[in-house]
């Protein structure tokens, strides 16, 4: 019983890790260029590359997540007696709970939407444009936004893609997620960056299997 949210906890731990080794300390600079969801930013993280944290925390936020579904629909423990009430009774506590429900909601942004809810900034200490990348197409284009300078490829066709620039000396990120919760578990949140939000979800969904294969598993 409860074997697949084993599983998913486990998954949820690796991906923690991934993230966390994409991690730097902040630093800021005077120019700075964004990009991402709109709204008031919790605290930053540093990256040195954005675009790996970006798919990173997308499956953090998912894996985290699916923890709390395999317990609560394990089809072995939804016979037994009881089990119907301590379900509904962690629902309810889901739903009211701030930090909970933001990840139940930008998981289903992201997975059915492809929404992001982090904000990338770009510190460009200082910049060199001949240290990037050859140019990979007689028809790309060179942009930049909050994640870095990239080739844009092919634009307007349905080959349309992307190449990021290798990260480039003098030039930091930081990731922040927009509007983030303000409480969990009755306590205003200290901090409020990625790591900080998902290490407590991930936390709370580890109690939650706990407290479940301590009640139901004989």
């Amino acid at each position: 019983m409860f074997g697949g949210a084993v599983i998913k906890l486990r998954d949820a731990r690796t991906a923690m890790g991934r993230l966390n080794a994409l991690v730097t300390p902040p630093a800021v600079s005077n120019v700075r260029i964004i990009s991402g969801a709109p709204g008031l930013h919790g605290d930053p993280v540093g990256t040195g590359n954005p675009v790996a944290f970006g798919e990173a925390f997308s499956s953090c936020v998912a894996q985290i997540r699916s923890v709390g579904d395999a317990v609560l629909k394990d089809n072995e423990a939804n016979k037994l007696s009881g089990f119907d009430s301590w379900r509904e009774l962690k629902k309810t506590e889901c739903k009211k709970d701030d930090l909970l429900r933001f990840i139940n909601d930008r998981r289903n942004d992201d997975l059915h939407a492809g929404y992001s809810l982090l904000t990338f900034t770009m510190h460009p200490f200082s910049f060199n444009s001949s240290s990037i990348r050859a140019v990979p197409s007689p028809t790309a284009v060179l942009l930049m936004d909050g994640t870095g300078p990239y080739w844009l490829v092919d634009q307007g066709t349905q080959r349309e893609r992307q190449f990021p620039c290798d990260t480039l000396e003098g030039i930091v990120f930081t990731a922040a997620i927009a509007n983030p919760p303000a409480t969990h578990q009755g306590s205003v949140l200290a901090a409020t960056d990625p790591l900080t939000l998902l290490s407590l979800g991930e936390e709370y969904y580890a109690n939650l299997l706990f407290e479940a294969r301590s009640k139901f598993v004989p």
